[in-house]
């Protein structure tokens, strides 16, 4: 029944897409179409990932065939890639298990500048629960992880009423299913409205806002998020304006920590832009905020706001940061965000990485994310990258922490850790991958300490069939026994496109 379920949403989350995509002439869609098959053999020490003296050995055999479609015209683009990874002997239990993984996204202009419609959708693998963590399907117990399927669609209209005024509508559906677990099935609706001053008001502009979003969950109590704001400036001259902002909060949702809080807000404050390169914000009122904005070189950008709210789903002092630095060979970026979701929010895969590339592959067992249950929480999450390229290497580093609290559990949990990456392409067609990482997730129940580290030697045989041989290590120590395991595991890969 579960597979039947996501043959379903696959035929109607994407054929009808790109049947309705290739239906006319007009378009001119250059697709390109790649079909691909992976067989994989797995050894592992410990198939079930069991304590210390309940070690078992076992091999896994994997054969996952798929294709990539990539299309692109002057109004259409989509980027489409589907697995069927079929396993025998997953945890070392003799059966044959069947897994689906998908990412889609696309965007269709209808009228360029006026009005396009994008849409995307996502199957992947994840932890149940954020403490027993399993990194793929072949280890472990598989009655911790859940096949989570998302879609979403989203027209958005942008019309310009001459001069005067420049708009936005958008209005998004999103669903996001599981197949295990408690976490419900959520529909949700949004819809966002903004107005903007055009050029004719010069000396006085002015912004109008509203966003709205519920999420409809199949068990539990549906949730609202909903703000309505304005902004009114004044430009004294070139370098200072006033501003005016004043809004509405009125969010639905349960919650005993007291983060939450709806009504009025408003503040008053203004603006200094002696430059391009550098600009001051402040406005004060019970939303109060201060924003700096510096960019001393074209490389170089970097953005802070405080903020002290009364009103709003975050409440108390609130940060919000980033920078951003790059040169020819590397990138750094620095984030820091403040904000109130939902588990189901979270699980729908974003179509951009921390570089700003685009997403193609399916994002397996995120071991970053909450645990798979239905409740609203506040989230603080920073994050740093960097990426460097030479001639034949890439190296990239990450360290991220996470600070959540479930508004109405009361569950607080923090997830922080460091991943670094080497590849180096050492001579033609032959490179190698060095990957080590380590997390560290606290909850109210346990302590969860999770080191792996990996190395892989691949080879291309010919044009379209590549091979590699790869060694992993993984350790996870916790309080609680029944999460504490180790783990050796040597995979034979063969990869083939056509």
């Amino acid at each position: 029944m579960k597979h039947l379920k996501l043959r379903r949403f696959i035929v109607a989350s994407v054929s009808g897409y790109l049947v309705w995509g290739c239906s006319t002439n007009a378009w001119a869609l250059n697709l390109n179409f790649r079909p691909s098959v992976f067989l994989q053999e797995v050894y592992s020490d410990n198939i079930r990932l069991a304590p210390k003296g309940e070690e078992q050995s076992a091999w896994v055999t994997a054969i996952t065939p798929g294709f990539f479609v990539n299309g692109q015209s002057g109004r259409y683009n989509l980027n489409l890639n589907y697995r069927l990874q079929g396993i025998y002997n997953a945890g070392g239990d003799s059966g044959i298990d069947l897994n689906h993984q998908l990412q889609y996204n696309s965007n269709y202009i209808l009228s360029p500048g006026r009005f396009f419609v994008q849409s995307r959708s996502s199957i992947s693998q994840q932890n149940i629960s954020n403490t027993r963590i399993v990194s793929d399907n072949f280890t472990g117990d598989q009655s911790n992880t859940s096949t989570i399927s998302t879609f979403g669609i989203a027209p958005t209209w942008t019309p310009r009423f001459g001069s005067y005024a420049n708009g936005l509508a958008r209005a998004s559906y999103d669903r996001v299913s599981s197949s295990e677990g408690p976490l419900s099935d959520t529909d949700s609706f949004s819809q966002n409205v903004m107005l903007n001053s055009g050029r004719y008001f010069s000396k006085v502009g002015w912004r109008l806002n509203f966003n709205n979003r519920i999420n409809q969950n199949s068990s539990g109590e549906d949730i609202r998020f909903q703000d309505s704001n304005a902004l009114l400036r004044y430009n004294l001259n070139r370098k200072f304006s006033l501003i005016a902002q004043g809004g509405y909060a009125n969010n639905d949702f349960q919650s005993t920590t007291g983060f939450s809080r709806n009504g009025f807000y408003y503040n008053f404050g203004g603006q200094w832009r002696p430059s391009q390169r550098f600009s001051v914000s402040a406005g004060y009122g019970n939303n109060s905020y201060v924003t700096v904005f510096f960019s001393p070189f074209q490389r170089l950008q970097a953005s802070v706001t405080y903020r002290n709210n009364d009103i709003g789903t975050n409440t108390g002092d609130v940060w919000q940061g980033s920078l951003r630095y790059f040169t020819p060979r590397s990138v750094v970026n620095l984030t820091y965000n403040e904000d109130t979701t939902t588990v189901q929010q979270v699980l729908i895969p974003p179509e951009e990485d921390e570089s700003g590339n685009p997403i193609t592959d399916p994002i397996l067992f995120n071991p970053a994310n909450p645990s798979l249950i239905d409740d609203v929480f506040v989230r603080r999450r920073g994050q740093l990258s960097y990426s460097y390229r030479t001639g034949k290497s890439i190296l990239s580093a990450n360290v991220f922490t996470e600070r959540r609290t479930f508004q109405e559990s009361q569950v607080k949990d923090e997830v922080y850790g460091i991943r670094g990456t080497w590849m180096w392409n050492f001579m033609p067609r032959t490179n190698t991958f060095l990957s080590s990482g380590y997390q560290v997730t606290d909850t109210d129940f346990s302590t969860d300490n999770r080191f792996d580290m990996a190395f892989r030697v691949q080879r291309s045989i010919l044009r379209q069939l590549n091979g590699n041989i790869e060694y992993r290590y993984i350790n996870q120590s916790s309080n609680t026994n029944i999460n504490s395991f180790d783990e050796n595991r040597v995979t034979l890969n063969l990869m083939a496109f056509f």
